[in-house]
This record gives C-alpha cells, structure tokens and sequence, in this order.
C-alpha cells in the first residue's frame, strides 16, 4: 500500500478503509517525542507525581510509573500538544494526501478535525493533536469475560465525518502499531451494536457484531509513516495508556 499512484491509493483506501502514508522525519519524530515528555512531566508536578522526574525516553514511561499513577497523571489536557504550523503544513503537501482529500471533499465528508479552528474549555485548539500512550499489545477487554470488544469507530465518538491521521511516535513493529479491521468502514454501525465503555468514554461495540468482519490488522509502519483511517473504520483494541 506504499508508494502508489493516487488512483491506487484510493482503490485500496475504499477497499480497505485505510492508507498508509510517509508524512515525517525522523527529526520531526523527535520534536514531538520532547513535546509529550515535557506535556508529561509539566502534568506529573501538577499532581504531585515525582517518579518520572529523572525520565529522559518517552519509551521507558512504563518503567518510571504506576498504573494508578499513569490514571492520574492522564487527562485530555495532558495528552494534547499543538502540531507546529510547519509541520501541518507538511502533512498537508505530502505525496498523494491532497489528492485523497480533493477526492473525499466532494462527498460531504469534512477532513481531518483539527484543520479548523475548535475549542476546548474555551481554549482556542487549532493545529492540536491528542496522543495515546500504549502498552505493547495490551488488549482492552477479554472475550472470556464480557461480550463488549475493546473496538470503536471514530463517528461515534468524534460526532462528525472527520478522517484520522494516526502517526507513531515510538514502537515500530506489529505488537504497538493500531489494530484495525479491514472492509469495516462500508457499514454504517447502528447504535444496537455498541455498548457502554467501563474503561473511557469511547463507545465499543460488542464481540457478536465483530464476527460479520475480516479478522484485525496490524500493520508494521516505519518511522516517519501514518495511518489516514476512514471515520467508520474498525479500530483499537488497547487500552489508551
């Protein structure tokens, strides 16, 4: 799916739900790593949370800190930085995403949420990317022990028709990338489906519904490289640690 010619990229996004796209450097990566870190500890001193004050990898965050501490430390003020204008603007030029979002525009279908201006507790919140903090693996909820599966689909829980642009900071193998569900996007998800969320507020949908899909998928991105998921696609799985 990489490297295509937009007439490809958008065959297999209607196919599939999804595109793979490079959009970053390795440099930029970086950037926003220090971004998160410094967003992390900024919020541990708020609340009083000293273990990760000698962390200096984002990637030896489950090393410094508790699961309750991890709770505490994670709201929605915490897990959002603002993306530089630059670097925004090189999502938008990057090869074929113009041409994807052209094509999509004339369907009514509004792209990417944080293009426009929005706001959050009367903040202005333009150009702001929320980020997660996963486990490698972790699965949200078990078969065994309830019927709701850990998966969502961002319609639900955006209110709107926006696309997503996920992007990996670190993890660059199958068992941290985003689990999706390939095909899951041509339904329309009727709300009998879904179920209440015990661990956050997205809505899920129940194992007996997931059966009429193709088994998940997890695709192995290299750095630099996002995922451009369609709004009813299928996706997650893991607890947003």
């Amino acid at each position: 799916m990489r490297d295509q010619k937009l007439s490809s990229k958008l065959k297999s996004f209607n196919e599939n739900g999804f595109i793979i796209l490079k959009v970053f450097t390795n440099k930029i990566i970086d950037k926003y790593k220090k971004k998160i870190l410094k967003n992390l500890k900024k919020s541990a001193k708020q609340k009083s949370i000293k273990s990760i004050d000698s962390l200096t990898k984002l990637e030896d965050y489950f090393s410094f800190i508790s699961k309750d501490q991890h709770k505490k430390l994670m709201d929605r003020d915490t897990r959002t930085i603002k993306i530089d204008a630059s670097d925004a603007d090189l999502i938008f030029n990057t090869k074929n995403f113009k041409g994807l979002l052209n094509y999509f525009s004339d369907k009514d279908y509004e792209i990417l949420r944080n293009r426009d201006k929005w706001s959050w507790k009367g903040k202005d919140s333009k150009n702001q990317a929320g980020f997660r903090i996963v486990k490698p693996s972790s699965e949200l909820l078990e078969k065994k022990t309830t019927n709701i599966a850990g998966y969502h689909s961002d319609h639900y829980n955006l209110k709107n028709f926006r696309f997503t642009l996920w992007i990996p900071l670190a993890g660059f193998n199958k068992k941290y990338s985003l689990k999706m569900i390939p095909g899951s996007h041509i339904y329309k998800h009727k709300n009998n489906v879904t179920a209440k969320n015990p661990n956050g507020a997205a809505t899920l949908l129940k194992h007996k519904y997931l059966n009429i899909f193709k088994k998940p998928y997890r695709p192995n991105l290299k750095p630099g490289e996002a995922i451009l998921f369609h709004p009813y696609l299928i996706h997650g799985n893991a607890i947003n640690l």
